[in-house]
């Protein structure tokens, strides 16, 4: 019974994936995340008490390597190295390595989850 109990958790949980909504927020800021599975990366910024999803994203495209770097090329053609550091499923510390003043700030970052609800027929 354990190990058929284990069995299901490890196929149903989720792995630590960079695919997926990422938001990280102050008392003042907020940035959001959208990476999608095909190689697309959304970034908005607002202040905290704006809606963020209204706001127009910054698009571009993205790889993501097995040694946590984030490298994005922009709509602008200006590129960004990020630095993922996952805490656990749903929270990511991030931070931009290629500043000319030296690595920027890190932010934890935490994946939205949304689950959709389907009504019976």
């Amino acid at each position: 019974i354990a190990s058929l109990l284990f069995s299901t958790i490890a196929c149903y949980s989720q792995s630590k994936d960079i695919v997926g909504s990422w938001i990280w927020r102050d008392s003042v800021n907020t940035i959001q995340y959208f990476i999608k599975a095909n190689g697309t990366i959304e970034e908005r910024y607002a202040f905290s008490k704006e809606d963020i999803w209204k706001k127009i994203p910054i698009t571009g495209t993205y790889k993501f390597k097995k040694d946590h770097l984030l490298t994005i090329k922009w709509a602008n053609e200006s590129f960004q190295i990020v630095n993922v550091k996952f805490i656990d499923n749903f929270t990511a510390e991030m931070q931009t390595l290629n500043r000319k003043d030296g690595p920027g700030d890190k932010y934890v970052f935490k994946k939205i989850i949304d689950e959709e609800v389907i009504p019976d027929k």
